[in-house]
């Protein structure tokens, strides 16, 4: 007999599995967030009754004052929660994102390209990312002009530096749904690794700019995508990815207009 309880099919009330869905929660998580990391997530930390307060404050005029509760609860784990980053440095000691003494919330990037052709684009990124696994292709179409974005989160730990981006995707109903292969197939399917991609390559030519004695390989941590209703899952949520410096090499000889080879 098996005594195994069985899977859970429906998730638990008042877990943020069970909160709502779609473009309108997922940008409410993420102004709480970006709301946090400008506010400081130190002093949040140490003040959940202000977490408590605001968070209730932002969920009244849409209808979710029940949430306002478990959201400031999550919010107040989340900024103490240790992240674990070894997967991307092997010797990085976890850090919470309260204990962050330097990052820089929704960081503005821009970068011009030169009739960059995203089909060039795609190949390159497909090639040297998540182990060349396939994935939805990009329109065929020609970049010409200035790209500019927003990143949500770039910070410093242990001498290097990393960009996070915060999800809102549900992938199931439970904590064991959000695996590394459940949030590895995600990424692949919305292309979420070009977005990353792009954003390290920005924090490459500022870094490259910026930072006396600068080294790819030493200063740059890479991509830590927090899907953030997995954050008490075993893998925390983290999808995390470094992009190869190969990599940046291309992409600076493609955005100034060198020719690149694309496979057939």
């Amino acid at each position: 007999m098996d005594d195994e309880p069985p899977a859970a099919s429906e998730p638990a009330a008042g877990s943020l599995h069970d909160f709502p869905r779609g473009p309108g929660p997922g940008s409410f998580l993420h102004g709480l967030l970006e709301w946090a990391g400008r506010e400081g997530f130190a002093s949040l930390r140490d003040a959940p009754q202000e977490v408590a307060a605001t968070v209730a404050r932002r969920c009244a005029p849409r209808g979710w004052s029940a949430w306002a509760q478990p959201l400031a609860d999550w919010l107040t784990r989340w900024v103490a929660q240790p992240l674990d980053l070894r997967a991307l440095s092997p010797q990085a000691a976890p850090v919470a994102p309260a204990n962050l003494q330097e990052m820089q919330v929704e960081m503005e990037f821009w970068f011009s390209a030169t009739h960059v052709d995203a089909r060039a684009l795609d190949w390159l990124v497909t090639a040297h990312t998540l182990g060349g696994a396939a994935r939805p292709a990009l329109e065929p179409n020609q970049l010409n002009g200035m790209l500019k974005g927003f990143i949500d989160l770039v910070f410093a730990h242990e001498g290097r530096y990393y960009v996070a981006d915060y999800k809102s995707n549900r992938l199931g109903p439970a904590d064991a749904d959000y695996t590394p292969e459940a949030m590895r197939a995600e990424v692949l399917r919305h292309r979420y690794e070009l977005q990353y991609v792009l954003y390290v390559f920005a924090l490459h030519r500022l870094l490259r700019a910026r930072l006396p004695g600068y080294a790819y390989d030493r200063h740059v941590g890479g991509a830590v995508y927090v899907f953030l209703r997995g954050h008490a899952a075993p893998s925390q949520g983290l999808h995390l990815e470094r992009p190869p410096r190969a990599l940046m090499d291309a992409l600076d000889a493609l955005f100034t207009g060198a020719p690149a080879e694309v496979a057939a």
